[in-house]
């Protein structure tokens, strides 16, 4: 919401100092136009797609992981699981040319994830609780590091937001991009706190 208010008020402001219109696509772009200087453009574009390249690092390490375990009896090896699983992406992401052409790879991953949800948690339900379970409000082997690396799984689900100012950009009405949240918010905490109770 505040990242749709941002780009409303750079294009704002650049209109009310005849600089003409700013290109807003990135988070780069718009810390450039917001301090006017390329360095910050610069710092921000290395943060955040670095950000963004490890993480993109670590999901492909988990396809690898994936891979692995359902080809247990094939002994394939993570750098082979790996690979695979770019083979695998490697197809739908070179048809995508735009980020109007990602949408239906977007539909596409949200009927996945909550496929595997509704399955998961089926089973989950038809396997019931075995009799000696303990829920305890506190996880007793509970340390700072896990706490924080959980909490950090949290804040990564919703580190989508360096796209947010490329989806306003090829938006018609920009300024209506927060309604995207009126739709996508309450999915998104239904699927995370079904998977957590």
């Amino acid at each position: 919401v505040l990242m749709a208010r941002t780009r409303t008020l750079v294009v704002k402001t650049a209109e009310l100092q005849q600089r003409g219109l700013p290109n807003v696509e990135t988070m780069g772009e718009v810390a450039s136009n917001i301090f006017r200087a390329q360095r910050a453009g610069s710092w921000v574009y290395i943060m955040v797609y670095g950000y963004t390249l490890l993480g993109n690092a670590s999901y492909l390490l988990v396809l690898g992981s994936s891979l692995q375990l359902l080809f247990f009896e094939s002994g394939l090896c993570i750098y082979e699981g790996v690979l695979a699983g770019c083979a695998a992406v490697l197809l739908p992401v070179t048809f995508v040319r735009s980020l109007g052409d990602s949408v239906m790879l977007c539909f596409i991953n949200l009927f996945l994830i909550v496929a595997v949800v509704v399955i998961s948690l089926g089973f989950i339900a038809g396997e019931g609780r075995p009799p000696c379970t303990e829920s305890p409000l506190i996880a007793p082997h509970l340390t700072l590091m896990t706490a924080l690396g959980a909490a950090t799984n949290v804040v990564y689900s919703y580190a989508g937001q360096w796209m947010y100012f490329e989806i306003m950009d090829t938006m018609a009405a920009p300024s209506t991009f927060p309604r995207a949240f009126a739709v996508t918010g309450p999915i998104m905490v239904s699927i995370y706190l079904s998977v957590a109770l």
